[in-house]
């Protein structure tokens, strides 16, 4: 018997693309389905669009909640996923209609692979004819080789995963503090790993994902992406690999002092908490009284202290 694939969809807002979205789920050539989606407080016709498919095909389900952004509604759709395997299509990106069905008969030659994905492509609002491609590592790599690749930036679109029920048992749900927002799947991706989980990437291109102006960007993003990176290489116990903590340091501290600057005393001092599980506790100890005591007027004084750490850390 085919196995069964849930397909998780948080929709928030999405009366403008959404319609695509589930079309691209429903024209897959591989039919044993479920897709759930989880109408994130919406204020549009997201709840009227969905439940309208819904009512035509039993394997859609609709589930509204209160906002609870990103994070939050994956998880809701997860709770409720019934499959073996869980695969997630956000409500404005699409998937080529062979997705699953290769992606099932990959999970089958290679039953040692959790986490099975693909490379797609790209494009702008509704412009399907200038497409750019977004690659992704090919073939097999082990939980330590995908975490090595993992440091360099997120390389794994949420759209093009599909994964083992089990491995999700494991590690648990996505992160909902609001610091990760944007960047969640990838912090999901490096838990993976740390778990153990072996991954495997197709080599084709089934999935679109959509650039428009509500995709997340600028200093947000670059928090959410210091927040991942800190979690899990202070997770996997990475502290002590100097090359690792470098090319951190180089990331996280300008955009440390950036924050301070602009007055965003709670993001700084949650960057320097990071910072202090894997390097110089005692200096970030400083930085987070001068950032707690003086908020933005400890931008100089926090520059001098790093320098300071810079320099005799070189001796």
């Amino acid at each position: 018997m085919e196995e069964l694939v849930s397909i998780i969809m948080p929709a928030y807002n999405a009366q403008k693309y959404i319609r695509e979205s589930i079309l691209s789920a429903v024209n897959q050539t591989y039919v044993n389905w479920e897709l759930i989606i989880v109408n994130d407080g919406s204020t549009d016709d997201t709840q009227p669009i969905a439940e309208e498919f819904s009512s035509r095909d039993n394997r859609i389900k609709v589930i509204n909640q209160e906002n609870k952004r990103l994070g939050g509604a994956r998880n809701t759709g997860i709770k409720n996923s019934t499959a073996k395997w869980v695969a997630f299509l956000d409500s404005d990106d699409l998937w080529e209609p062979t997705k699953l069905e290769k992606q099932i008969q990959a999970a089958r030659a290679l039953p040692k692979a959790d986490v099975i994905y693909t490379s797609g492509w790209t494009f702008n609002e509704n412009d399907l004819n200038n497409l750019m491609a977004y690659d992704s590592p090919e073939g097999s790599s082990t939980a330590a080789e995908m975490y090595n690749v993992l440091l360099a930036g997120n390389v794994i679109p949420v759209l093009s995963v599909m994964v083992k029920k089990t491995i999700i048992d494991q590690i648990g749900y996505q992160e909902e503090d609001p610091f990760f927002h944007g960047c969640e799947d990838w912090d999901y991706w490096f838990r993976m790993a740390i778990s153990g989980a072996n991954f495997y990437g197709l080599n084709e291109k089934l999935f679109y994902y959509r650039r428009h102006g509500n995709n997340m960007s600028g200093k947000s993003l670059q928090i959410a992406q210091a927040a991942v990176l800190l979690k899990n290489i202070a997770a996997a116990g990475m502290a002590d690999k100097k090359e690792t903590t470098s090319y951190l340091k180089k990331f996280v501290s300008p955009l440390i002092t950036r924050l301070i600057a602009e007055s965003r005393k709670t993001e700084a001092i949650y960057l320097l908490k990071g910072m202090k599980k894997i390097d110089a506790a005692w200096i970030q100890s400083v930085n987070i009284f001068l950032v707690s005591l003086m908020g933005k007027y400890s931008f100089y004084p926090v520059r001098i202290v790093m320098r300071m750490h810079k320099l005799f850390s070189k001796i």
